[in-house]
């Protein structure tokens, strides 16, 4: 509410620091026209958190694939894949805690929201009790009943010192009755003309709009400058009544002689702060100001009007969408490819929309490829942090797309459409020669694609991934051996200056190109973190200052004022885009009460249990050599609340309630279909989520108090998820267990299970992995780590043997798996087929 109100604040002072320009710069002398603008910039200021936001300007900058704004989810590092995909190998042994000795972190947002309220309170109190008091004097004040006062409503009471006016109401002093007929026709021609301008209402209007926006010195000027406009205009219409400036001056400074007690709400005559100016300007003036015409009126009004708009309007930046390297030619469909669009959504993220067969699928960056849940037209992504939703009728319909995302609006442009058109003969003359794709593109903040030319051929290599030679096919599209497509994007220089990579695991990338210089950087920086982790891994100890680090972040983020120069250059842009969400997170969680090192990641990152006031959260720190946290991940885990299952006849009277408290939960789709997700409101109402695959896992951030509901693809309901610690990692059967956690109570491994991790650990040994007996979701996790899996292995040695420890929380394997240098926890689950379909590596501990 603060930042709503401060930004309302800031841009109707910018909509009055124009109007007053304009006044100024034209010399706009007359009293009535700047009445008249003053009240309109009130209104526009009163109405600004209202309007803010309402009309937004859509700008189109060229530059290099950037998204319209900023976009709340996670874009995942490439190294973060290193750390463990599946589920969390905390909590197996109960390490010895650390208490938070006198870390208590203020939170600066309630404090500043107190002193809000505190201040705005008492002013709206005072506003309040002045215009009780006033109302009762007015009520029980004499009226005055007397041919000459044209029907206006006049009142003695001798509760007050000078006249006043209170609505329609003028009362005046108990020595009216003994005033020369000039003074109280003077008197009365200034608070009629109160009356008939209506000053009580607009100064009301004032001085609420100075309670509420009270930090800002715009809104105090604004009540002192309507109030004097007032008493100049009717002191004008005094004068022009009586025809004698000097004999009304000298009637105002008889009436401020008698100010000094109750002061009740409304325009008052005589003010002793104003006293002296106003008899000035009327003794210096020598007409009266014109008054205005409705055409006067009416041109002012359409001159300020824009500017309100204006200032109540976003500013939205949008790239322009560019063109493929390569021309298209002749638009010859290509059967028997699924149509893809592909859409930016800043960095390196890219959504993919699949249509296939008549139905859509999408794709996020570093996220699976799901079927789209559709209802009512709307089609939803159920991406990491938050669905991702969209108008199904727009798209395909102009080169951008408006997505919605976490109740935000997204507008992403269109980069690519595939397949492409093949070119007709004619236009194969026209292609351009493959040194226009030779280079580096970044495609990750640590990954480097090298483009070399090999003949008629590319010879492609990732960084930690093996090299692979391909031409460019009808279409210009390039094809992996494991599958991916690459697609190179805009012409600068006469050389592609982007690459789109579409890895059917991990989704698409976006890299633009870099100079031979920052390549070997990265790839260097890979090289050393490939080298380091081994041992790190090994020997199980903490990074110096590790923990330390967590605490001041933890601190940093529950004020919501992160320290982005203790961070890289690419964490600080992901906090950046995610801190409203993280600091109310945090904010839910509480103070940190105890911290605890559990061991260090296959991705040499520190993995830490932090216990909070409210709840549980595990984080992941990679520190560079430079004291920088390089990157954290993240993962609520909730409270004490246990969770579990519910039938799905208790659907009907399920609500979502108060526990606001974030938690992830890692759901695994074993029931042989497609499932669909969705959460329930508070009002007992399903909101689609989206799907999950067979044999795929889910991750959902959500919080304590929100149900879920798994359904099949007809929406039929298989059972209700209570958020919790039994829930956190939960398996879906075909047939659901009567008991959250019946999968647990095996004590014996999975026949086979034993013989496919043995076979598992020998091949990424040897850096050669048997992805045909892996489901999808593994295979694409074994090539984004093999790297350093690889290297961990080539550490620890030869494998020595395999002891089964018990069965995890998800229902996979526990292996400790002995090496001649060490040892490290496995875990594994076999899918139905008898493929790998889930697998982690972690610390024994």
């Amino acid at each position: 509410m603060l930042i709503i109100l401060a930004e309302a604040a800031l841009r109707s002072l910018l909509l009055g620091g124009i109007v007053w320009g304009a006044l100024t710069i034209f010399r706009v002398r007359n009293p009535h026209v700047q009445m008249f603008s003053w009240v309109m910039v009130l209104v526009a200021s009163l109405a600004m958190p209202l309007v803010m936001h309402w009309a937004t300007l859509t700008v189109t900058h060229h530059v290099p694939l950037r998204s319209t704004g900023p976009i709340s989810w996670p874009e995942t590092l490439p190294l973060a894949p290193l750390e463990d995909l599946g589920e969390s190998l905390a909590g197996i042994a109960a390490p010895a805690t650390t208490p938070v000795g006198g870390h208590v972190a203020l939170d600066w947002t309630t404090i500043a929201t107190a002193i809000y309220a505190m201040v705005a309170g008492f002013l709206l109190l005072r506003l309040v009790i002045g215009l009780r008091l006033t109302w009762q004097i007015a009520r029980t004040a004499r009226p005055v009943d007397e041919p000459w006062l044209a029907g206006c409503d006049v009142r003695v009471t001798p509760a007050i010192d000078g006249p006043v006016t209170f609505g329609s109401v003028i009362l005046v002093p108990a020595e009216f009755d003994d005033w020369d007929f000039r003074k109280r026709e003077a008197v009365l021609a200034h608070e009629g003309a109160h009356v008939a301008n209506r000053d009580f209402y607009l100064l009301l209007l004032a001085t609420l709009n100075r309670a509420i926006f009270w930090f800002s010195p715009f809104a105090w000027w604004q009540l002192v400058r309507i109030a004097e406009l007032a008493e100049i205009i009717s002191d004008a219409e005094a004068i022009e009544l009586l025809d004698d400036r000097l004999s009304y001056a000298e009637i105002l400074l008889e009436l401020v002689q008698n100010i000094g007690r109750i002061k009740p709400a409304g325009p008052q005559m005589a003010r002793v702060a104003t006293i002296g100016a106003r008899i000035e300007r009327i003794v210096a003036a020598v007409t009266t100001p014109r008054k205005m015409a409705l055409r006067q009126r009416f041109w002012i009004a359409a001159a300020i009007m824009p500017l309100a708009v204006a200032s109540s309007a976003s500013i939205a930046y949008r790239a322009a969408p560019q063109d493929v390297l390569v021309p298209d030619g002749a638009a010859i469909a290509v059967p028997g490819k699924p149509f893809v669009n592909f859409y930016a959504m800043g960095g390196r993220s890219v959504f993919a929309i699949f249509h296939e067969g008549g139905e859509l699928f999408g794709q996020l960056t570093h996220q699976p490829k799901l079927r789209l849940t559709v209802s009512r037209g709307i089609a939803t992504y159920a991406a990491a942090t938050g669905p991702i939703s969209f108008a199904v009728d727009t798209e395909r319909q102009s080169s951008r797309l408006s997505l919605q995302l976490n109740g935000r609006r997204i507008e992403a442009d269109r980069i690519l459409e595939l397949p492409r058109p093949q070119r007709s003969a004619d236009a194969k003359s026209d292609t351009r020669p493959l040194g226009h794709f030779v280079g580096w593109y970044r495609i990750g903040d640590n990954r480097v694609l090298a483009v070399a030319e090999d003949g008629a051929a590319l010879t492609l290599k990732e960084t930690g991934r093996p090299a692979f030679t391909a031409a460019p096919d009808a279409t210009d599209v390039l094809s992996s051996p494991g599958g991916d497509l690459l697609v190179f994007l805009g012409d600068k220089d006469g050389q592609a200056d982007h690459v789109l990579v579409l890895d059917p695991g991990s989704g698409p990338r976006l890299g633009a190109r870099i100079s031979e210089a920052k390549a070997q950087a990265l790839e260097q920086g890979f090289a050393r973190r490939v080298a380091e982790i081994p041992d790190r891994f090994r020997d199980q100890v903490p990074a110096p200052g590790a923990k330390e680090a967590i605490l001041r972040g933890i601190a940093d983020m529950e004020q919501g004022t992160p320290n982005y120069d203790r961070m890289s250059a690419a964490l600080a842009a992901r906090i950046r885009r995610q801190v409203d969400q993280l600091h109310a997170m945090f904010v839910a969680l509480g103070p940190a009460e105890q911290i605890f090192f559990r061991g260090v990641g296959p991705g040499g990152y520190d993995i830490y249990g932090v216990k909070f006031a409210n709840g549980f959260a595990e984080f992941r720190l990679l520190l560079g050599a430079d004291g920088k946290a390089e990157d954290v991940l993240f993962r609520p885990d909730g409270n004490d609340e246990p969770g579990g299952m519910a039938p799905c006849t208790d659907e009907a009277g399920l609500t979502a309630h108060g526990d606001n408290t974030p938690i992830k939960l890692t759901l695994y789709n074993n029931t042989g279909e497609e499932i669909q997700l969705a959460n329930v409101d508070a009002a007992g109402q399903r909101a689609a989520q989206g799907t999950v695959g067979d044999n795929m896992t889910s991750q959902l951030l959500t919080t304590v108090g929100t149900p879920w509901i798994v359904t099949d693809r007809s929406g039929r309901c298989l059972e209700i998820v209570l958020p919790g610690q039994r829930t956190r990692y939960h398996t879906i059967d075909a047939q659901p267990a009567a008991a959250p956690h019946a999968q647990a109570s095996r004590n014996t491994p999975q026949a086979g299970s034993e013989d496919m991790l043995r076979r598992y650990i020998e091949a990424v040994g040897r850096g050669a992995p048997d992805y045909d007996h892996m489901t999808a979701e593994v295979a694409t996790q074994t090539r984004q780590t093999l790297a350093v899996h690889q290297a961990i292995l080539t550490r620890l040695g030869d494998l020595r043997a395999l002891s089964f420890r018990g069965v995890s929380q998800l229902g996979s394997d526990i292996y400790t798996v002995h090496f001649t240098n060490g040892s490290a926890e496995w875990r594994i689950a076999l899918a139905r087929n008898g493929s790998i379909g889930r697998i982690a590596l972690g610390p024994a501990y």
